[in-house]
Order: structure tokens, then sequence, then C-alpha cells
């Protein structure tokens, strides 16, 4: 099926991303690839494994805090190849959403700010930003003390007098240094005063008239964040929905004009979402 944007709606919308593991594609382990914290949790339940997040929760406390500190030893001790084609094409799509931002003239001040909300630990996304060039803010519940001030921060160029594309990162989940762990205990631990704030505002910000979200690598089980998309579609969001596999869930009983899922060509042999999206930007901005 050959989807494509709607090149009015792009040019004119408040455009925001959700990222979650998926994005990375291969350059970065997702959470069944870390095989040091995976054999540690085995140990502790008598190899009767079904996935993290359901094997964690048979652990009590103090178990679930040990594998815990495995698990953050072993994502520090990962090094990110950022020349893997994955990352090469999050860029692509990345410089693709700034060059759309940037030649729309009609856009507001607050229509240059550009959200990604990520669900991931990684410096991934900014560290691609930085290295472009791109003016980007990164918030978590690590610094929101001393960044809430730059939450609605938009660049001004003094040469040319007017606002660049600027993009705000928001980790839903925190980072590794003070994250929300895999477990039954997720949703809860999104309450705590500095997730919710985050989450909160993510909300404000999709419930803006004429809000698009574009979708890429979320395995759709985090029930805090799919609440809050139903809410934002309660309120004319529209949401812009990459799938990798064939088996990949995405939201159900939606608007059919208020989600549009963008599929494979062949699940037999998927290409990067980040790449498909990309083509597909890039179609519009010809």
């Amino acid at each position: 099926m050959n989807i494509q944007f709607e090149k009015n709606i792009i040019a004119s919308s408040h455009i925001n991303f959700l990222f979650g593991a998926g994005v990375n594609g291969k350059a970065f382990p997702q959470l069944e690839g870390f095989e040091k914290t995976i054999f540690e949790l085995k140990k502790r339940i008598d190899d009767k494994y079904c996935g993290f997040e359901d094997s964690i929760n048979l652990l009590d406390q103090d178990g679930q805090q040990y594998v815990y500190n495995v698990f953050k030893e072993e994502f520090k001790s990962f090094s990110v190849d950022y020349e893997n084609r994955s990352l090469v094409h999050l860029g692509q799509m990345l410089s693709e959403i700034y060059n759309i931002v940037e030649s729309t003239e009609n856009r507001q001040r607050d229509m240059k700010q550009i959200n990604i909300y990520t669900l991931n630990y990684d410096c991934i996304v900014e560290e691609i930003l930085s290295y472009s060039g791109y003016l980007n803010n990164v918030i978590s519940a690590s610094n929101l003390g001393t960044n809430i001030k730059f939450l609605d921060i938009v660049g001004y160029d003094y040469a040319v007098r007017k606002f660049i594309p600027s993009f705000m990162i928001s980790k839903l989940h925190g980072d590794i240094e003070n994250p929300i762990f895999p477990g039954k205990n997720k949703y809860e631990a999104s309450l705590q005063a500095d997730y919710f704030e985050i989450n909160y505002r993510m909300k404000q910000q999709l419930c803006k008239y004429n809000s698009i979200l574009i979708v890429i690598g979320y395995s759709c089980n985090d029930e805090h964040i799919n609440k809050i998309l139903y809410d934002c579609i309660k309120h004319g969001l529209v949401i812009y929905w990459f799938k990798f596999s064939e088996t990949d869930k995405v939201l159900q009983n939606v608007p059919e004009n208020q989600l549009i899922v963008f599929e494979q060509n062949d699940y037999k042999n998927p290409i990067d979402t980040t790449y498909i999206c990309y083509e597909k930007l890039r179609e519009i901005n010809e």
C-alpha cells in the first residue's frame, strides 16, 4: 500500500515524533539483546523465562534491583556505531523534517519546535542532532529541575530575523541514570512528579490544534503512553504509524482519518522505518 504524507498537513502542523527501541534498528541492542541481564534473570527464575517484563515481575524487590543493576552496567558497556545504516537513516529523516519546517513560511514561533518523545535511555538522537548542527534541548527526570525553563525554547537567527527549527527531546522513561525500568510498576513510576510533568507536557503538545505524531519503533505495550495518545486523538491528533514487522501492534478503534498506518511492501525483507519515513518526507519536500 503506497500511502503518502499529505503535504498541506505536514506543512501546517505541529510536528511530533514518538520513538521506541526499534528506531535505532541494530545500532543499539533492544531489551532482549542484553545477554548478561537476561542470563542473570533466567538464573533467578529457574529458566522459566517469558519475556523480560513478565519475568522480572516474578522476582522480589531485591532480586529485581539486582537484575536492574546488571542491566545498567551492561547498558553502559555498549558502544554506538553511528555509521550503522539505521542511524544514518535516522539522521536523514531528522534532517528532512528540519528542512520542511525551515522552508515553511507560514509557521508561527511555537510551530518551529519539533518535539521528539522517546522511550529510550540512550543519547543517540541528541548526538545525531548535535553532530548535524541542529539546535536541541533534552528533558528527563534527571535534569528537569535545571532544564524546565527551556521546555519551549525556539532558536532565532538574528541575521535573517526569523525563528529556526529547534528540537525538544523528552525522555518519557528517563535516562540510564534515572530510568523507569521495565516491569509491572512502570505505570506507577510514570506518575512520580518529574515523570508526570514530562508526560503532562506531552499531552499538552499533542492536544494542540493541527498536531501530528509520527510513531516509529514503538511496541504499543505501554498503557500509560497509549492512554495519552487516545486522549489526544479525541482532541484531533493525527498519527502516522510506521510498522517494521507484520505483527507490530498499533492502536485500535481509532478513526481511520486519524491513524494512518504505513505498512512494509515486503515483510519478509523489511526496510528501516526511519528510511521509509525519510523517503516519504523527501517526496513532499521536492
